[in-house]
């Protein structure tokens, strides 16, 4: 009876996991550029082939002031004319409930703000939406923009990125807070305010008025938090706060971790790929609560600097242009140099949707690899021949052309001869 309880409730819809969406608060773009706009939810409890994911655009930050009349694709794929042949849809193949927006030759008048949304077809209604709409911020306008996500392992320095889009030689004063994610309020708690390069404990600016972005040092797990950056300039008349919080997330250090537990070896000059994989822990949660799952990967140690990131910006140089995900979670590296020949490690932040618009964040290790690089083999060359044995060659050579020409010869004569009997005989 119990079963037949929840498979009903299942099949209508109402079940007692909540039901999350997400989708990155802003985006940096510029005039005629492109952008693409992911939106990932957790299991909606309702039948797959009855969720749509439909978007719509706004001006305001959060997508409950999204209406019908705010659509800008549909959910059988009609798109509005002010998009229509610059805006496409794709699901993600490697990932599910992972869909995207393109939209390409970018205008100002674009948005500026972008919702997901969960559409029932057969009871054609939005069931559930992304609290906060994505933003589109151009180049050329007076902005601050920080990472989404910034993973870390304690007992490291870590470091909070936030760029300012016009002159950062302008900015008279840096004040970082701790944030309050779910009511999206920035100057919660304030950490510490800068007007020079001085240090406050763990705390620093990376280099005041250069990179105005937050160094924290000795990174404990309690330092598990949101933060926003806010700055005052010399031109400005009031402060400017980040429209995107940045989410810490941190890992109790395991020195088990620097150990790799897979080798590899690849030749110089090739590409090569390195596995990772993740299981959830028994417990609070389980697949169908996971709303996305990003990778890095680190170089060297579990602390080196990153070979993979979802935020380019992050990348180490030597391997920006020339790393991917392939599948969810593995590392592709082309063009391996001897320089690549050291350790990689695999880390998971999976987002579990704990309520509605809460989240909780956990890294998962998903192991080491030792790539060994070799060089290119070099190509094998025939086996020395000795004098004599040219010699002999030649000769065999010279005989047979002799034998040839004579076997001719003899050919020729015998036709030559029946000829003239046949003549004679006439």
């Amino acid at each position: 009876m119990r079963l037949f309880i929840v498979i009903s409730l299942y099949v209508l819809g109402i079940t007692g996991s909540p039901v999350c969406v997400d989708q990155m608060t802003t985006r940096t773009v510029q005039s005629g550029g492109s952008v693409t706009i992911p939106c990932s939810y957790s299991d909606p409890g309702k039948p797959d082939e009855d969720v749509r994911v439909i978007w719509g655009e706004t001006d305001q930050e959060y997508c409950s002031s999204v209406t019908a009349e705010d659509t800008i694709i549909s959910s059988s794929g009609n798109v509005i004319e002010k998009y229509k042949g610059r805006l496409y849809r794709e699901k993600d193949p490697n990932r599910n409930r992972t869909e995207y927006i393109t939209i390409t030759g970018l205008e100002p008048t674009d948005g500026p703000r972008f919702c997901c949304l969960l559409y029932h077809n057969r009871h054609e209604n939005v069931f559930k939406n992304s609290r906060l709409a994505t933003l589109l911020q151009f180049q050329g306008t007076e902005y601050i923009t920080q990472l989404d996500e910034v993973m870390a392992v304690s007992r490291e320095d870590v470091i909070i990125p936030c760029y300012y889009s016009k002159d950062i030689s302008d900015i008279t004063k840096v004040t970082w807070y701790y944030a309050d994610r779910e009511r999206h309020y920035c100057t919660h708690t304030r950490i510490q305010e800068w007007s020079n390069a001085h240090q406050y404990g763990r705390y620093s600016l990376v280099n005041f008025t250069q990179d105005i972005s937050l160094r924290i040092r000795n990174l404990h797990v309690t330092d598990e938090r949101s933060f926003c950056c806010v700055i005052s300039t010399s031109t400005a008349r009031a402060t400017l706060e980040s429209e995107q919080f940045t989410r810490l997330i941190v890992e109790e250090y395991q020195s088990s971790w620097n150990q790799p537990t897979n080798n590899i070896t690849s030749q110089e000059g090739k590409s090569v790929i390195l596995s990772c994989s993740y299981t959830l822990p028994s417990g609070r949660y389980t697949e169908i609560d996971v709303v996305r799952v990003n990778v890095y990967w680190r170089v060297g140690n579990v602390t080196g600097p990153y070979a993979y990131h979802p935020y380019r910006e992050m990348v180490h140089s030597t391997y920006r242009h020339r790393t991917s995900i392939t599948g969810m979670t593995n590392l592709m590296i082309m063009n391996v140099t001897k320089a690549d020949n050291t350790s990689f490690h695999c880390f998971m932040v999976v987002k579990q949707c704990a309520g509605d618009y809460r989240y909780d964040d956990n890294i998962q290790y998903g192991g080491g690899t030792r790539l060994i690089i070799k060089e290119p083999s070099e190509p094998s060359e025939p086996p020395p021949t000795s004098s004599f044995g040219q010699e002999s060659l030649v000769l065999a050579a010279y005989v047979a052309v002799k034998f040839f020409i004579a076997v001719i010869l003899v050919v020729l004569g015998c036709v030559y001869g029946r000829a003239k009997n046949t003549k004679r005989s006439t």
